[in-house]
C-alpha cells in the first residue's frame, strides 16, 4: 500500500502534467519527421504550451468523471464521451467515432475496420489513470485498458497499459530500469510493446549510444506509419535510459529520434 501525503502527491501530479506538457511542446513542431533531429533545447522557444490531444483528451475524461456521483472509469462511459464531446476527425479516433455512432460498442469499436488500432493515441492518454492509481500499477493497468479498448486494440491497448502501469510505479520507485522490466512483466510475451522495451533496455546496456540503439530501434521496429506504437515506446524508453534523470536531456533524446515526436516527448516529460 502506498502512504503519500496530500501535498507530495500533488507535486507529483503537477510535475507529471507539466513534464508532459513540455515535452509534447518540445516535440510538437516535429511531428512525423523520420529523424534523427539535433534538438538540445526549444526552437523556437515558445511563449506558452501548444495545444495537444495528448492531454485534451485526457482533461475530458476528469471532466466527464468529475460530474458523476460515483465516478467510476468505465469504457462504455468514455465510448459516450467520445461521441459527445470528440471532434478530432483523424486515424483511429475518427475510427472509433464512426464505429461508436454505428452502434458498435468497445472493445469492438477500437477492432472493428480499424487500420490505426497500434497507434500512438492510447498510449498517449496514459497518465490519468496513474495518477488515479499512484503506486498500484494493477489498478492503473485496469484503468488504461477500459480507455485503450474504444479506439485501440492488440499492442495499441498494450502501450496505454505499459505506459499507465510505468507511471505509476513512479509514485513509489526511482530506478528507471527497475521500473521498465516490471512494467514489461504486466504484458504478455508475444507483446511487441513488450519486446520493444526489453530490447532498448539491453541494446543500451550493450553500447549506451542513444543514436546506435535508435537505429537498432529502427532496424526491427520501424514502421511506415510515424505513429505507430511500437517504434514510439522504444523511443520513450531510450529517452528515458539516455537521460539518466536529466529532464532537458530526457525529452531531447526522445524527440531527437523522429517519427511521433509530440507523443515520445510529452510520455517521457511526464
Amino acid at each position: 500500500m502506498l502512504t503519500i501525503n496530500k501535498s507530495e502527491y500533488r507535486e507529483k501530479v503537477l510535475g507529471c502534467w507539466l513534464g508532459k506538457a513540455a515535452g509534447g511542446t518540445l516535440g510538437m513542431p516535429y511531428e512525423g519527421q523520420d529523424g534523427p533531429l539535433d534538438l538540445d533545447y526549444y526552437r523556437p522557444v515558445p511563449e506558452t504550451m501548444l495545444p495537444n490531444d495528448d492531454l485534451d483528451l485526457q482533461v475530458l475524461w476528469v471532466c466527464v468523471m468529475d460530474k458523476m456521483d460515483k465516478p467510476k472509469v468505465d469504457k462504455n462511459i468514455i465510448g459516450n464521451a467520445w461521441i459527445k464531446h470528440v471532434e478530432f476527425p483523424w486515424d483511429e479516433y475518427g475510427v472509433c467515432m464512426r464505429n461508436l455512432r454505428n452502434g458498435i460498442r468497445p472493445p469492438f469499436s477500437g477492432i472493428c475496420d480499424n487500420w490505426f488500432h497500434n497507434c500512438m493515441g492510447a498510449a498517449i492518454r496514459s497518465e490519468i489513470w496513474a495518477c488515479l492509481a499512484p503506486g498500484n500499477p494493477s489498478l492503473a493497468a485496469e484503468y488504461a485498458y477500459e480507455d485503450a479498448c474504444t479506439d485501440h486494440s492488440g499492442d495499441g491497448v498494450w502501450a496505454e497499459i505499459f505506459m499507465s502501469v510505468m507511471e505509476s510505479l513512479c509514485f513509489r520507485e526511482s530506478d528507471i530500469r527497475l521500473i521498465i522490466i516490471k512494467s514489461a512483466s504486466y504484458l504478455p510475451l508475444d507483446s511487441n510493446i513488450r519486446n520493444a522495451a526489453i530490447d532498448t533496455l539491453g541494446w543500451w546496456d550493450i553500447c549506451g549510444d542513444w543514436m546506435k540503439v535508435r537505429a537498432m530501434i529502427m532496424g526491427k521496429y520501424e514502421h511506415n506509419n510515424f505513429t505507430d506504437t511500437i517504434q514510439n515506446i522504444g523511443f520513450t524508453i531510450l529517452g528515458l535510459l539516455a537521460g539518466n534523470g536529466d529532464f532537458g536531456k530526457t525529452i531531447c533524446t526522445a524527440v531527437n529520434c523522429g517519427k511521433d515526436t509530440d507523443c515520445t516527448g510529452a510520455s517521457a516529460g511526464a
